[in-house]
């Protein structure tokens, strides 16, 4: 074989194989950077009413619904609506951090606002919480303890109040949270139908109370569960709706996003 045939017979197959050699190594390194896992929970879902004059899906309305709900996710597992970590006080975001344990709260909340004044650029929310259907269960899926029965929540936010903080995976909706994911949980996507645009607006929550259920409470409540005496009855551990292991049972979301 003429040497001039040879040597470009050679270059080539060098070519050739510096070719190959890139394209495994750039194989290898978009292996490498897989996208995040897609977050998974234990489903869970809220049921909303309102008193009388306050429109359950007016802009204020949908601002409070979003950020209880929010507040619930962000505590159990980091994930939260569109703009929550932005719609939150550093102090109260550092408040709703996930303790490191495992547990996860599943099943349906009832919740009945009350009330919403907005005043001077202040959003007071006043808010019946039952949680009569809401469990909370170990990393294994076992029954943990039962949600708290019936209790009174206020929402305080304004419009222009203490600087917001953004803590790690906290920057957007539905961000996936690295701890072991419990018996029965489920991604998000497969079960939370929540709000694809930011209903927080420009409000900021700064404060959050929990005081005892006043009488119009055990009334709303009542009517859920008309058989049981509140607040005697069942304890919570000894409720007769208890799961022994997740998922519960969880009633549809009402209205939804």
């Amino acid at each position: 074989m003429p040497r001039a045939i040879w040597c470009r017979r050679r270059q080539a197959i060098g070519v050739a194989a510096v070719s190959l050699l890139t394209l495994v190594g750039c194989s290898a390194r978009a292996d490498d950077k897989q996208p995040p896992a897609e977050p998974v929970g234990l489903p869970q879902s809220w049921i909303w009413s309102a008193a009388a004059g306050i429109p359950i899906d007016s802009a204020d309305a949908r601002t409070v619904r979003g950020w209880f709900e929010s507040s619930v996710l962000f505590q159990g597992a980091l994930v939260s609506y569109p703009g929550f970590p932005q719609a939150t006080s550093a102090d109260l975001l550092n408040e709703l951090m996930p303790a490191d344990d495992g547990i996860q709260r599943a099943g349906t909340e009832r919740l009945l606002i009350r009330s919403i004044t907005v005043t001077d650029g202040h959003l007071n929310a006043s808010v019946c919480v039952d949680g009569w259907d809401g469990s909370y269960f170990t990393a294994a899926g076992k029954f943990h303890s039962a949600e708290v029965t019936l209790v009174l929540q206020t929402l305080d936010m304004r419009k222009s109040g203490p600087s917001t903080t953004q803590p790690p995976r906290a920057g957007q909706a539905l961000v996936a949270d690295s701890s072991p994911s419990p018996v029965g949980a489920r991604p998000y996507s497969s079960w939370l139908k929540g709000p694809s645009d930011n209903v927080f607006g420009s409000w900021i929550a700064y404060n959050r109370a929990f005081t005892t259920a006043p009488a119009d409470c055990v009334a709303w409540f009542k009517k859920s569960h008309p058989t049981l005496k509140y607040p005697t009855g069942y304890a919570n551990d000894e409720r007769p709706n208890r799961p022994t292991s997740a998922p519960p049972p969880t009633l549809p979301a009402s209205p939804g996003w």
